[in-house]
């Protein structure tokens, strides 16, 4: 017959008896059974932005991320973009515009991404120019409303990713001198490495007279917009994650005289195949005059996507925790990359998730 505790623990609605096994062969006394029972708790999770570096968030709908990063910006001179003549005087000279093609590289910029995010998949979004002209003319109109038009070629690189556009001058469609014109150019759809490169080109026809010296300036600014990242390598090295507590409901077990020893189980999913080591912490609080229980386990995570760990318990510490209510277990700990330079790769909807249970083993009867 069971023990009246052993009823009590037989109506809990949250231990299920996985085996039993008879431990004596002869019926000259009361068998004794082994059995083994299981307290799930609730799963808990580490979310991407734990693996995020900064720079690096979720949007606010967690559908993508966002990036931020700094502007590319382009300082340059007449006397730079054009190689003819009238336009490597020191002076301020009234000539025509020449004829001319921006030198290759003197309209160009690198926009670097955030330390720590080596590959974005992009899969939208802008960069927005900002092009202040004091060259003295403007080179997509220097005949004003007239023809011939020159065309600003804009070419945007970055791993496999490259779009080349061309914005053409026309009576309506210029870069005004002293003034900023404001163009967005789409971005280019594709895994982006690292950096993104702006290289711009100017293909000037020859124009109407204008105050020229190679001293006049254009600046430009470039500003990356409205990204939709789908996915991102980042890395990671000693990264500390942790997780909420999970809860245990054992106040209403209270067969330790029966209990033999046990364990904490963790099936972890890691879809970040990241590897490392996690504090495995179960705690109770003081009560009925037995003191707080504070156990301290050490568990490694695998770099695999899913994987289980178990943590033993003995039959003492497992003793300390029955018949308490507040049962809680919480991991904390650090991940590190496997892939190449400690790298993981990541998605906004990713997460390591980790589902605890605890096995009970006992002795019933004799």
């Amino acid at each position: 017959m069971h023990s009246p505790s052993l009823r009590r623990a037989s109506r809990a609605a949250l231990l299920m008896p996985l085996a039993v096994l008879a431990a004596c062969d002869l019926p000259s006394e009361a068998p004794i059974f082994e059995q083994t029972w299981v307290v799930p708790a609730d799963s808990v999770s580490v979310g991407v932005s734990n693996f995020l570096p900064a720079g690096v968030a979720l949007n606010g709908g967690g559908t993508a991320f966002i990036l931020t990063t700094p502007a590319a910006n382009i300082n340059t001179t007449l006397g730079t973009v054009c190689g003819q003549p009238a336009c490597q005087s020191g002076a301020t000279v009234n000539a025509p515009v020449p004829a001319f093609t921006s030198a290759g590289g003197a309209l160009s910029s690198t926009i670097a991404f955030p330390a720590g995010l080596n590959t974005a998949s992009i899969t939208g979004g802008t960069i927005a120019i900002g092009i202040t002209n004091n060259l003295g003319f403007d080179p997509l109109r220097p005949n004003g409303a007239s023809a011939p038009f020159g065309r600003l070629i804009v070419t945007v690189t970055s791993g496999t990713a490259t779009r080349t556009d061309t914005i053409q001058g026309s009576a309506s469609q210029g870069i005004a001198n002293a003034a900023t014109t404001n163009l967005n150019v789409t971005l280019p759809t594709g895994s982006y490495s690292n950096t993104v490169n702006l290289a711009m080109s100017l293909v000037v026809p020859a124009g109407g007279n204008a105050n020229l010296s190679a001293n006049n300036a254009i600046s430009v600014n470039g500003l990356l917009q409205n990204l939709a990242v789908s996915q991102a390598t980042v890395v990671v090295s000693n990264r500390a994650i942790s997780t909420a507590p999970s809860a245990f409901d054992l106040d209403g077990l209270d067969f330790d005289d029966q209990v033999q020893g046990g364990a904490i189980v963790l099936d972890i999913a890691n879809p970040f195949t990241a590897a490392g080591t996690l504090n495995v912490v179960i705690s109770a609080p003081l009560q009925g005059g037995s003191p707080a229980v504070n156990i301290q386990k050490t568990v490694a995570i695998s770099a695999q996507p899913n994987s289980s760990q178990t943590v033993t318990l003995t039959r003492a510490e497992l003793v300390s925790l029955l018949g308490k209510s507040g049962v809680t277990v919480s991991t904390n700990g650090t991940v590190t990359g496997t892939g190449a330079g400690n790298t993981v790769t990541v998605a906004p909807t990713s997460q390591i998730t980790v589902r605890t249970q605890m096995q009970l083993i006992l002795h019933v009867g004799a």
